[in-house]
């Protein structure tokens, strides 16, 4: 058979039939004399014509005419150009693309609908056109498209955080690293990615974080530990790792971050050539540049404290600021953490480090237990109201250092009890956040601003940690697993007793206006986009705790 012509005009159809039912397309076929010879079944599901211009014998230019006025506007060049044209110019022009050789185009007659049209003459003046709907690919393309611009920004991110964060697979692969983990190693992130920690690391160290990596890996929940790393150059620091899993059943990673707080045990001033900015943002470390006024002169209390190395345990910063300002005219080494949890890792670590702490002088408004991790540790501690720490304060303490005590137990591998969990009250910010690797930018973002907080990984808990904690500010991503982040925020609303409610910040992935209408509409006062950044995370945080009096919000330390 040499030409289409020849064939039974009932085989002919059957075999069209197959063929664009094997093709998922419409298939149309056209003679030389521009008339209609077949139209695949396919057709009517793209193009909205009365079944009558699609039967055999019907002008293409009748057919064309009634897609037009039915809004079709397919295009017949392939790079998709398009003109305002009338109803006959555009049929001219339809008509004329129909006798090139070969065209291919890709239309879309609606927001999320493509069509691929290809279009080819034969020798015999014989024309086919296949009509494929692409939409489900397209919008596959799409998401890989937007996929991929969030990985890179995640990586850019992580990038950029100053905290080494590592990602291993269950083979305790590297599968990810960041630039800060790279100089923390002193290796090329080439170097790292498919090897094992036990290739890296010192032996000893991979055999005791095994059982704690399996133990992340199996019940997902995360952990933080003090540890003493040897570098690869010999040098050794001390950190606080944070470890999380994140993914899939089946496809389960471990997330390593590490803080290097070799400073703060080394004391206040920190070993000679260690840059400032490395210090941990929770500890605030000695201003010896300033000059004030003390009430008391230095050589009442100045032979106890000088030398004497205090540990304040306040969330204030003024307080603390005024505390070390003070003491530190004395002659005192002074170092602060923010919260009990704080309080702990920092003795821990001193005690590994056998770093003597002298006292810790707990600020009476945190927490009472306190003093109590204080004692367990084998450190005297004194709690001192909120007016007495001024100027008074180094009588006090100098009084407090001249009564006996126990005996110091520093050095120990002994870790004395649980860790305290904070007071409701003690918490700034609240951030519902299900997705992990945006906790840990969250987590690191507003630890380096210097706010305390509290996660919530779905829309109940983050009710139930509202209700309980009485966070100052609430950042609500949207997309929450068993309340929507817009559902969460109307129940926290319609719980507020009439006091002054808590400011709602919505987290979005994307600036619909239909998506920030949601958000004001479940009682959210104002939206922010991801990825996020540090400056503008910054700035709502300042502009919602501290609307009146923008001067009396604490400076933000270096988060990059």
């Amino acid at each position: 058979m040499n030409d289409l012509e020849t064939a039974d005009p009932n085989i002919q159809t059957a075999i069209l039939e197959a063929f664009a039912e094997g093709l998922s397309a419409a298939v149309l076929l056209y003679d030389k004399n521009d008339l209609l010879v077949f139209a695949s079944q396919q057709l009517t599901g793209f193009i909205r014509v009365q079944p009558r211009v699609l039967v055999p014998g019907t002008r293409l230019r009748d057919l064309l005419a009634a897609m037009y006025d039915a809004g079709i506007r397919l295009v017949s060049d392939t790079h998709n150009y398009r003109r305002a044209l009338g109803r006959e110019d555009w049929i001219a022009e339809q008509i004329a693309g129909l006798w090139k050789e070969r065209s291919e185009s890709l239309e879309r007659p609606g927001p999320d609908r493509w069509l691929s049209v290809v279009r080819r003459r034969l020798p015999s003046g014989y024309g086919i056109c296949v009509v494929k709907d692409v939409s489900e690919q397209k919008k596959r393309e799409e998401q890989w498209r937007l996929d991929t611009e969030r990985v890179q920004v995640t990586e850019e991110v992580l990038d950029n955080l100053p905290f080494p964060i590592s990602v291993k697979d269950r083979n305790s692969t590297y599968v990810a690293v960041n630039k800060s983990n790279c100089d923390f190693l002193d290796l090329p992130a080439e170097a790292i990615l498919g090897r094992k920690g036990a290739d890296i690391n010192p032996s000893a160290l991979e055999t005791r974080l095994g059982p704690i990596n399996q133990h992340v890996f199996e019940t997902g929940e995360p952990v933080q530990l003090p540890e003493r790393i040897t570098r690869p150059d010999g040098s050794t620091v001390l950190a606080i790792v944070h470890k999380y899993r994140i993914g899939k059943p089946g496809r389960y990673y471990i997330v390593t971050v590490k803080q290097d707080i070799s400073a703060v045990a080394a004391g206040a001033t920190g070993p000679e050539g260690l840059a400032p900015q490395t210090w941990p943002s929770e500890f605030v470390p000695i201003d010896m540049t300033r000059d004030p006024v003390l009430a008391l002169p230095p050589e009442e209390t100045g032979e106890l404290l000088r030398g004497s190395n205090i540990l304040l345990v306040s969330r204030f910063v003024d307080t603390s600021a005024e505390v070390i300002d003070i003491l530190s005219r004395r002659g005192a080494d002074v170092s602060t953490a923010t919260e009990a949890e704080e309080l702990t890792l920092f003795l821990q670590l001193a005690a590994e480090a056998d770093v003597r702490i002298d006292l810790v002088v707990v600020d009476a408004r945190m927490p009472a237990e306190c003093v109590e991790i204080a004692e367990a540790y084998g450190v005297q501690a004194v709690r001192v109201e909120e007016q007495e720490l001024g100027p008074e304060l180094p009588n006090r303490i100098a009084a407090e250092l001249g009564r006996d005590t126990m005996e110091l137990h520093l050095g120990s591998d002994e870790i004395y009890g649980e860790t305290p969990v904070p007071e409701a009250s003690d918490i700034d910010i609240l951030v519902a956040e299900d997705n992990e690797v945006n906790q840990i930018v969250f987590s690191q973002i507003i630890e380096g601003l210097g706010y305390r907080y509290a996660l919530a990984v779905d829309g109940e808990e983050a009710v139930r940690l509202w209700r309980d904690r009485q966070p100052r500010l609430v950042l609500m991503d949207v997309t929450l697993p068993k309340l929507t982040g817009f559902d969460a925020s109307a129940a926290i609303r319609a719980l507020e007793d009439g006091s002054q409610p808590v400011p709602i910040v919505g987290v979005l992935p994307q600036a619909f206006d239909r998506d920030r209408e949601a958000c004001l509409a479940a009682g959210m006062n104002d939206v922010i986009l991801k990825p996020i950044s540090p400056e503008a995370l910054d700035a709502v945080i300042r502009r919602f705790l501290y609307p009146e009096d923008a001067q009396n919000a604490p400076e933000a330390r270096p988060v990059a």
